[in-house]
């Protein structure tokens, strides 16, 4: 990681989206554009491609500072005994301390810009999803919740925030939660389950770091029969003629 005890404002600004994690600055859109194709109402004006591409932008980078910025300052004395973390890897860096602060007021000013902007949109599911999915980005690192660190929980959360990322596009082109399509929730049970497959992945590294996992609390093959009973969950109902269908089948 660039600077020292002073850093260069060029130094924050590398920190700051090294611990975005650019690799993940498209899952928010692609989860946004999801939710837009199954409300059957894509954007066509020029006013609502520029609300969509707005909201699109929130939830790219923004949303990926609080997401693994936030992890990468909550996790830095466990990341310094996981071997899988390094200043140059694609699962997180580890941040040093003296960028903490930064990553901090970065997340601050995007959840502000997150909510500022969908709740301009009027719509109360709209805004009420960016506000869960706002609180369990944070929640999912930070005290007091450490979401991540709740066995069984951990999964659970990380499909959530897929389910709640999905309704935003779906509610912001005029959809209603209730009447969402299932394959958002079969979407969301799945990452659950690649969730939980990473921890059995994962869980000498993570015991190495003191980490607690569904891995860690139930032992790496129950987690991946988790994983397994959700995938197969998912394949039993989802229509497999359908492009998610293919997907699904795919893994």
């Amino acid at each position: 990681m660039p600077g020292g005890v002073n850093p260069t404002w060029q130094d924050r600004i590398i920190a700051l989206l090294k611990s975005s994690r650019p690799p993940g600055w498209t899952f928010g859109p692609i989860l946004y554009g999801i939710g837009v194709i199954h409300s059957r109402n894509i954007p066509r004006t020029i006013g609502d491609l520029f609300t969509a591409v707005v909201q699109i932008g929130a939830l790219s980078v923004p949303l990926c500072i609080i997401v693994f910025g936030i992890n990468d300052v909550y996790d830095y004395e466990s990341d310094l005994l996981n071997p899988r973390k390094s200043e140059n890897s694609l699962e997180g860096t580890i941040l040093q301390p003296v960028y903490h602060n930064d990553v901090r007021r970065a997340a601050w000013a995007s959840t502000a810009l997150i909510l500022g902007l969908f709740a301009l949109t009027g719509r109360r599911q709209t805004f009420l999803s960016a506000l869960g999915l706002v609180f369990l980005g944070w929640q999912y690192s930070a005290l007091p919740l450490r979401l991540k660190e709740v066995p069984i929980i951990d999964s659970f959360s990380n499909g959530l925030m897929v389910l709640l990322a999905s309704f935003i596009g779906f509610t912001s082109r005029g959809g209603s939660v209730a009447t969402a399509p299932r394959s958002g929730y079969i979407m969301a049970l799945v990452c659950a389950g690649v969730h939980a497959l990473g921890a059995a992945v994962d869980i000498d590294a993570d015991l190495l770091a003191g980490q607690r996992t569904i891995a860690t609390f139930l032992g790496a093959r129950a987690s991946a029969s988790v994983a397994a009973a959700f995938y197969a969950t998912a394949v039993a109902i989802e229509d497999l003629r359908t492009i998610f269908g293919v997907y699904v089948l795919g893994g």
